[in-house]
């Protein structure tokens, strides 16, 4: 198992990753375009490639961490953002996730934030008890209201 920056050849498995976790995030709603997926990894490529961990075995990619630094605008604390975290289905209950997820938290602290935000899906059970194993604490909840009735 090998975790590593980015690399152009792995866009098109990565952008199927975004496309589910666009799935699981949005339902309905998501952006199911992979070519839309892709685009917008190879753009972030340009400015946040160091963020952009790929967990790999055996010459297959089971994970992606996708990481932007960050600078709050009111407090200007610089803290790490954790875009995207994803891990094949039948990987997750593999050591695979913590590795990955250490390597997150190892990028953070090497350069220097105190604090790295993640924002999950509420219904995303799994990915919630991933981060509430290394100490992540909920802080805000978005609540939403659809007129189920209006056109």
């Amino acid at each position: 198992m090998t975790i590593r920056n980015i690399e152009e050849t792995d866009v098109p498995v990565l952008a199927e990753f975004e496309r589910e976790i666009a799935v699981i995030s949005f339902g309905d709603s998501a952006v199911v375009d992979v070519l839309f997926h892709q685009k917008k990894i190879r753009k972030a490529m340009q400015r946040e490639r160091e963020g952009m961990l790929v967990l790999e075995a055996d010459g297959e990619i089971y994970g992606w961490l996708w990481m932007t630094d960050q600078i709050n605008s009111v407090s200007n604390e610089h803290y790490i953002n954790f875009k995207s975290f994803y891990m094949k289905p039948h990987e997750r209950e593999e050591d695979f996730t913590g590795k990955l997820m250490e390597a997150g938290m190892g990028f953070a602290k090497g350069v220097g934030a105190k604090r790295i935000v993640g924002k999950v899906f509420v219904g995303n059970l799994p990915m919630r008890s991933v981060y509430k194993r290394f100490g992540f604490k909920p802080t805000h909840l978005t609540m939403e209201y659809t007129d189920g009735g209006a056109q």
